[in-house]
C-alpha cells in the first residue's frame, strides 16, 4: 500500500472545497491530472474513495472520509513540523500568510503589516484576500494560508482542528448619501413618498455573492423601506459604498470596512446603526501553528488592535429615525 502526501492532499482538498472543479483552482491541477491521482490512491488502498456521479458535488464513501480525516491529520502535522523546522533551525524564520474578506484593505493592511513587521523570526508576511468568509475557510483548510479573519458562524465543521481567537463585532450599518438630510430619511422611512430629487432612497445596492448579509438586506428592505428595490449589483462591499457616495443609492455594509474607506468616500456618506446584530469575527488558524510563537504573537496582537479599533463605537454611526425605530 503506498499512498503519497500529494494524493493525501488531492483527497483533502476535494473533501474540503466539496468538489473536484473547486479543488482545481486550490490546487492548480487539471481535472485530468486530479482524478488520475485519485484513481491511483483508490487502487492502492483497494477500495472507491468517491462517489462518482452526476452531481456538482462530489460525495466520499465512508472509505473516503475516513482517508480525508486522515489527511488532514497528516497534513496538519506536516505543516506544523516544517513550520517549526523554520522557527527553531533556519535563520531566516517563518512565513505567515493572513487572509482576510476585501472589507479590510487599505489602512488595515499597513496595520497589520506594521504589526508582522515587529514580529521576530518572521522572515516574509503575506496578505491574502478571497471574497467570502467561506473561501477564506477553504483556503485555511487546504493550508493555503496560515491564519483568516473570517466569520466565526463558519466554522462550526472545522472548529476541533483550529485554534481560533474572537476579534471584534462586524455589525450591519445602513449607507445612505450624506446629501440626503436626515428630516427626508426620517420621512420616508416613516412611510412618506420619496422626493423625486431624492430617489436614490428608491434605490438600493446588494452583493448577491454574501448570503448572510444578502439575506438579511432583503428582510431588512422590505419590511423598513418597501419602496426601494435592488437596482445595482456589486462585488465587494467598498464598490457598493462608492455608488452610495455618488448619490445613487443607499447600501448595507459592515461597519468594519468604514476606518478601511478613503475619507474621500467616507465623507460622502452618512452611516446608520440599524440595531442589528452583525457578525462575529475571529481569527482561526490549525491548532498546531498556534504552538509556533511567530503566528500564536501575530494573532494575539492582531486581535487586541481589532478590539480597539473596530468596536461599534468607534466609528460615531447615526441612529435611525424615530420613525424607523417604531416600524
Amino acid at each position: 500500500m503506498k499512498v503519497s502526501l500529494k494524493q493525501l492532499e488531492i483527497l483533502h482538498a476535494v473533501a474540503v472545497a466539496g468538489s473536484i472543479s473547486r479543488a482545481m483552482r486550490r490546487l492548480e491541477m487539471s481535472q485530468p491530472n486530479i482524478s488520475q491521482q485519485l484513481a491511483k490512491m483508490e487502487e492502492a488502498l483497494g477500495t472507491q474513495l468517491l462517489v462518482r456521479g452526476r452531481s456538482l458535488r462530489t460525495e466520499l464513501t465512508p472509505a473516503g472520509s475516513f482517508w480525508a480525516e486522515a489527511a488532514a491529520r497528516i497534513l496538519g502535522k506536516v505543516e506544523a513540523t516544517e513550520a517549526q523546522h523554520q522557527d527553531l533551525f533556519v535563520e531566516r524564520g517563518v512565513t505567515i500568510n493572513l487572509g482576510t474578506t476585501p472589507s479590510f484593505c487599505g489602512p488595515f493592511g499597513e496595520a497589520v503589516a506594521r504589526l508582522a513587521a515587529d514580529l521576530p523570526r518572521l522572515s516574509r508576511f503575506d496578505l491574502t484576500s478571497a471574497p467570502t468568509s467561506q473561501d477564506l475557510l477553504e483556503l485555511l483548510m487546504t493550508h493555503r494560508i496560515g491564519i483568516a479573519l473570517l466569520r466565526d458562524e463558519c466554522l462550526e465543521a472545522h472548529r476541533a482542528s483550529l485554534h481560533v481567537v474572537p476579534a471584534h463585532e462586524d455589525r450591519i450599518v445602513w449607507a445612505v448619501p450624506a446629501a440626503v438630510p436626515e428630516a427626508v430619511v426620517g420621512a420616508v422611512l416613516g412611510g412618506a413618498p420619496t422626493p423625486p430629487e431624492f430617489g436614490c432612497l428608491a434605490r438600493y445596492a446588494e452583493l448577491r455573492a454574501v448570503a448572510p448579509w444578502f439575506g438579511r438586506t432583503q428582510d431588512w428592505y422590505s419590511s423598513v423601506l418597501p419602496g426601494a428595490h435592488p437596482f445595482f449589483g456589486c462585488s465587494t462591499h467598498e464598490s457598493a459604498v462608492r455608488i452610495v457616495a455618488a448619490g445613487l443609492a443607499t447600501c448595507h455594509t459592515p461597519s468594519s470596512i468604514l476606518p478601511n474607506l478613503p475619507a474621500e468616500v467616507r465623507g460622502r456618506v452618512r452611516f446608520y446603526d440599524i440595531g442589528g446584530a452583525g457578525r462575529a469575527m475571529v481569527l482561526a488558524m490549525p491548532r498546531h501553528l498556534n504552538s509556533v510563537r511567530p503566528f500564536h504573537d501575530l494573532a494575539d496582537a492582531l486581535a487586541q488592535m481589532l478590539r480597539a479599533e473596530y468596536a461599534p463605537g468607534q466609528f460615531g454611526l447615526a441612529p435611525l429615525p424615530q420613525a424607523a425605530r417604531r416600524r
